[in-house]
């Protein structure tokens, strides 16, 4: 039998799990319990992808920290169970995690990901796009859009256009490069309402954890007159 054990700041992150109508829960202290696993559950992403947990199996009443060969602890008594559907209202209070404080702060950073998604834009270098640009079809450029950023060419649309440089992929207003997710997806929601709260904005994420805000209203239609226009 497999126990989840989180920190009861932390609550908001169980949202995810709530579908799972099997879970029993228990609190304890500043800690909650969810046990009832299945075996597809217990090695599931939703919970792979929920930061500050740990995860135990329970063997002779001594809790063994999932991967470890040596007991952690004693499974506490006591604990009274519930239905998990119970234990999480719907409505949770507003999460404002502190992503910049100093206690307990999590860093945000990007893994690569199995889950391949379908690319919606390319940032290419100024020449490249322009070796292409001055002979292309007009049909080839009408269902593309186009921005500056930091003197290269973000396009964005499909289909993209042939050309050598990086892609990406669109979450909630993120720009993910291909290939890579946030390491705790769960947070994008959050992340969302702090980096772009009014969507006025798309954020570019690069690989190396940083990230760009680009105004929507910067976002033009790709033309080889809005080209020139750019780069006179």
């Amino acid at each position: 039998m497999y126990f989840l054990e989180i920190n009861k700041e932390h609550k908001d992150f169980l949202g995810a799990l709530r579908h799972w109508e099997n879970l029993k829960i228990a609190f304890e202290s500043n800690t909650i319990w969810l046990k009832e696993f299945s075996s597809e559950q217990i090695n599931s992403a939703e919970l792979l992808q929920i930061p500050y947990t740990k995860i135990y199996e329970l063997k002779e009443n001594l809790l063994f920290e999932r991967g470890k060969q040596l007991p952690s602890k004693k499974l506490p008594s006591g604990l009274l169970w519930s239905p998990v559907l119970r234990g999480l209202p719907v409505s949770f209070p507003k999460f404002n995690h502190n992503f910049f404080g100093i206690n307990d702060a999590l860093q945000i950073t990007l893994k690569r990901s199995e889950d391949v998604k379908e690319a919606h834009a390319l940032l290419v270098e100024y020449q490249e796009l322009k070796a292409y640009i001055e002979s292309a079809p007009k049909f080839r450029l009408e269902p593309l859009q186009w921005v500056v950023i930091h003197n290269k060419a973000l396009i964005i649309g499909k289909p993209l256009l042939p050309l050598k440089g990086n892609t990406f992929w669109f979450k909630n207003d993120f720009l993910m490069p291909s290939g890579y997710d946030f390491e705790w997806p769960v947070l994008t929601k959050t992340l969302k309402e702090k980096l772009n709260s009014f969507d006025k904005n798309i954020i570019l994420w690069n690989k190396d954890n940083s990230y760009s805000s680009i105004p929507k209203q910067n976002i033009k239609p790709l033309s080889i007159s809005s080209f020139r226009l750019t780069f006179s």
